[in-house]
């Protein structure tokens, strides 16, 4: 089971710890592989900067920033390592910071460059996606009340509207440990995903949920 971007332990990766950097790249292998086949087009390079990217990781994280998370970390590495093979491609190599694909369910809003149209019509897909969320939580909260589900219930709001961590959530509301709280996390992501992906059948709104 994957595990929470807060969840990997630093130290442990910055002493080359062979399990902690296998878990890293099973978790995070395939959403950087998009992420750079979204840029670069070719999979075969999607695959060699991947490679590049989690090498890098590996060289780099003795100099680790403690501001940002493991989840950062590497989507900012892949995105340099994209740009690079980009421009030595001969390629258009912007590539916006923002465009990180971590764990937000909406896209950013690139207004620099943008006619008044484009943006109109980013905008406009924005706040349909935001629509769609919030019908797809109204109705998971409610299947979770009906149900009688309330522990599920309130490991939901403290993960996602109050950002605790899996141990202390586990003390709170009597887990057997953190384990059992990211699996509880990690299903319902996966709820809200299936949700989505039932009110988005032409794969417009929400393509990222497709790949």
């Amino acid at each position: 089971m994957p595990r929470d971007k807060n969840d990997y332990n630093i130290a442990k990766l910055q002493d080359h710890d062979e399990r902690e950097w296998r878990d890293l790249q099973s978790d995070y292998h395939r959403r950087i592989y998009f992420y750079v086949k979204r840029h670069v087009g070719n999979p075969d390079a999607a695959e060699d900067v991947t490679s590049e990217t989690f090498l890098g990781a590996l060289r780099g994280i003795e100099r680790f920033d403690e501001r940002y998370n493991i989840e950062q970390y590497l989507f900012g590495i892949a995105r340099k390592k994209a740009i690079d093979w980009l421009r030595k491609s001969g390629h258009e190599t912007q590539i916006s910071p923002r465009d990180d694909d971590s764990s937000s369910f909406f896209a950013s809003i690139p207004a620099a460059g943008m006619s008044p149209t484009q943006l109109t019509i980013v905008r406009e897909k924005i706040g349909r996606q935001r629509e769609a969320l919030v019908k797809i939580l109204r109705e998971y909260v409610g299947d979770l009340w009906e149900s009688g589900d309330f522990k599920r219930l309130k490991t939901i709001e403290l993960v996602f509207l109050r950002n605790w961590k899996h141990r202390p959530i586990a003390d709170t509301l009597d887990y057997q440990d953190e384990k059992s709280v990211a699996g509880v996390k990690f299903r319902a992501i996966r709820d809200f995903q299936d949700r989505l992906r039932h009110r988005d059948p032409n794969h417009s709104l929400f393509s990222k949920l497709w790949e």
